[in-house]
């Protein structure tokens, strides 16, 4: 079920908007996870270096368990 849209004149529609786009919907996280899974890029570093899961810390740790 999805939250209702508040009308944009609505004092709590700013709230409402920033907090549905600070949440991933299912097609982003599955294009996301392709990526992962094709071994892509998963974001940039501070430099704008593209970041690959493998040089991520946490990716490490999965691969020692």
């Amino acid at each position: 079920m999805t939250d209702p849209k508040p009308d944009e004149s609505d004092p709590e529609w700013e709230e409402w908007f920033i907090e549905k786009m600070g949440q991933p919907g299912p097609d982003e996280e599955a294009f996301f996870e392709r990526l992962r899974r094709l071994g892509l890029g998963v974001g940039l570093d501070e430099d704008g270096n593209l970041v690959y899961d493998k040089d991520l810390p946490e990716a490490k740790n999965r691969l020692v368990e």
